[in-house]
């Protein structure tokens, strides 16, 4: 379900309606895994149907296609966002085969500035300065993200981010273990580019916010034999930094579901979007902290599986309180820090999207 393969798109060289485009502008700069950007608009008239396509990620961690999914979920509440901004009338019809979701959207009343939040919303991989979260901004946060049907957000402050370091140190380092996610990782990165410079597809060196010692721990998990790294502590290293960032957090935002199905992974994918706005209307910074719950969805495909439901059930046993069987989807942390050193950009929308051509009149 909600696979499109890239060679079966129609031609997108038929117009589609300027609302329709405006709205899909939005939904192309949600945030993905390693900026992968795995969906696919469908465009017939008014209608938009919001596909997966594998051909953009095929990394252990999207081996069952969750994380593209939740990526997808992401872009349609950035659209659902810009189309009510627009006055607009959203329709969810059943979704088109292959889809995940499909709309319609009716022309607006209105087109508005952009929504700052969303323009402005990006990924800060810098150390966070620890400030705690105060009683009205953990209020605030609570009541901009009620619970979307499956899917929840949760809050916690420091004393949940001192528990989840180790925790987080230990999946990272197993994350790097594994030669197929760690090569899936290095080639999401343009090595090619300068720090500074904007990449529209992967990430750049410069957005990593790697110190010099981290930068020299990096090079070798491109260049040493993959014998050789563990050996060196290559992979501790890795996990250490991981720490080092959660433990700089002022708090974490986790997302969790009771569903193991497509529909659940869109939650997700919304609700965390709803997150990460509301924590930038904020003044709040964040970054996901997924290595766990990537070990968690392409389980049975890791070489070390033991050690990695060991990680998982470590961090579920971080949350108590959680309702019996969720499944922590999404590790945020969350806190202060300086705007970004470096910020990755989007392809450009036609590139990822498709229109069906209008059926042709009959001769009359």
């Amino acid at each position: 379900m909600g696979v499109f393969p890239l060679g079966a798109l129609p031609d997108p060289s038929p117009p589609i309606p300027s609302h329709i485009e405006r709205i899909l502008d939005a939904a192309r700069i949600a945030p993905s895994e390693n900026n992968m950007q795995p969906w696919r608009f469908l465009v017939e008239g008014e209608t938009v149907s919001f596909l997966v396509d594998h051909e953009r990620d095929r990394s252990p961690a999207n081996a069952t296609g969750r994380m593209a999914r939740i990526a997808v979920g992401a872009a349609l509440e950035c659209a659902l966002l810009r189309a009510g901004r627009m006055g607009t009338a959203v329709k969810h019809l059943p979704p088109r085969p292959g889809a995940l979701v499909t709309i319609n959207i009716t022309a607006p009343k209105r087109v508005p500035e952009p929504d700052k939040a969303l323009v402005r919303r990006s990924t800060n991989r810098r150390l966070y300065d620890g400030r705690p979260l105060d009683d009205a901004t953990f209020t605030w946060l609570t009541e901009a993200t009620a619970p979307l049907e499956g899917a929840r957000t949760h809050w916690f402050g420091r004393e949940r981010v001192r528990t989840l370091g180790p925790i987080v140190e230990a999946g990272e380092a197993l994350f790097y273990a594994d030669a197929g996610m760690r090569e899936a990782a290095l080639r999401a990165v343009h090595f090619d580019v300068r720090d500074r410079e904007e990449v529209t597809h992967g990430q750049s060196v410069g957005s990593l916010e790697l110190s010099a010692s981290e930068r020299v721990t990096f090079d070798a998990l491109r260049h040493q034999p993959p014998d050789r790294l563990a050996p060196m502590g290559v992979f501790q290293k890795m996990g250490a930094r991981a720490r080092r960032l959660v433990e700089s957090a002022s708090g974490v935002c986790v997302i969790t579901t009771l569903g193991f199905d497509p529909a659940s992974d869109v939650l997700v994918g919304r609700c965390m979007q709803r997150a990460w706005l509301a924590l930038t209307r904020r003044g709040l910074v964040a970054q996901p902290m997924m290595s766990i719950p990537a070990l968690e969805a392409a389980a049975g495909k890791l070489a070390d599986a033991e050690g990695c439901a060991a990680a998982v059930a470590s961090l579920a046993a971080a949350f108590p309180s959680f309702e019996r069987g969720a499944r922590i989807a999404v590790l945020m942390r969350i806190g202060w820090a300086p705007p970004p050193t470096s910020i990755v950009r989007r392809l450009p929308l036609e590139e990822s999207m498709a229109v069906v051509p209008p059926a042709s009149e009959p001769p009359p």
